[in-house]
């Protein structure tokens, strides 16, 4: 790595005449046609990922067996039409804050280098047809999910993982509830408002997303995930944040749950059951 490093350095170096001589009248925005040729010769060398790349296996393994154990009975959700490929569960579409380009680049180029460029393009494309043609509910997208186990599963269960990891890394708080309320006991508002109030929440954007647990009625679950949410969001308010800094999601009993793997990375309380971790609203604080 050293010596890798050395040769960059004295590549650029050797030709730092050459290129600060590169011509004047260009327009700073433009793009040297060189760019290319640069980023061919250096590979991995220039914005390759560190050693946080190296994925937790036992991690990954309980979002895998969470998207294949998901179950709408009978909840009318199940059968909404979907419109997008990666977007069927709100944290892998692109309204998630914490996920960008280049994780959902990262993930896709996984399933790449599985089967080939050509038979995801393929596969991706026929999916999208069939969206676009209302023909594929959410559970129906679930079920491919599972069993597209060499493009879609990978690039699905990648940016779960990749969304724990995020808010794992940013300031977070799990605010819980009791079972079949929406209202925060006294000490989950003293826990909320010192998180709101410390340095690192300062000026923050605030994610928010509720969970409902997979025990009794699915449908009356995830809608008191939505309420719980929304009763998050009127604390913030009387917290003085602003509500274009709020955004929420309301995952209600799809995955990911909180598992004991999910719990460890979040670093939640030990002494919480499964049931009352997914009884609850994840506070993420981000800029």
């Amino acid at each position: 790595m050293r010596a890798r490093v050395f040769l960059i350095v004295f590549l650029l170096a050797v030709g730092g005449a050459s290129l600060w001589a590169a011509e004047e009248g260009a327009a700073s925005g433009d793009i040297d046609p060189r760019t290319d040729d640069l980023f061919a010769d250096l590979e991995g060398s220039l914005f390759g990922v560190d050693g946080d790349s190296k994925v937790d296996e036992a991690l990954m393994e309980s979002i895998h067996e969470d998207l294949e154990s998901i179950d709408f009975h009978g909840d009318p959700k199940g059968e909404e039409k979907i419109e997008s490929i990666f977007g069927a569960n709100p944290l892998t579409g692109d309204a998630n804050p914490l996920l960008n380009t280049s994780h959902r680049k990262r993930w896709l180029s996984t399933a790449i280098a599985g089967v080939g460029y050509d038979k995801v393009e393929k596969h991706l494309k026929r999916q999208a047809k069939d969206l676009k043609a209302g023909k594929v509910n959410r559970s129906e997208w679930y079920d491919h999910v599972a069993s597209c186990t060499k493009i879609c599963n990978p690039v699905v269960q990648g940016l779960l993982y990749e969304h724990v990891r995020q808010v794992a890394t940013h300031p977070h708080v799990l605010l819980t509830f009791g079972t079949g309320s929406a209202d925060l006991g006294a000490d989950d508002l003293q826990t909320m408002e010192r998180f709101v109030d410390s340095a690192v929440s300062r000026g923050a954007q605030f994610l928010l997303i509720g969970r409902g647990s997979r025990i009794g009625n699915r449908e009356f679950n995830r809608t008191l995930s939505a309420r719980r949410v929304e009763s998050v969001k009127a604390e913030l308010r009387q917290f003085g944040v602003a509500s274009e800094a709020v955004s929420g999601f309301w995952l209600g009993y799809e995955p990911p749950q909180i598992s004991e793997e999910l719990a460890q990375a979040y670093r939640v309380d030990n002494s919480l059951d499964e049931l009352s971790r997914n009884q609850s609203v994840m506070l993420v604080a981000f800029r």
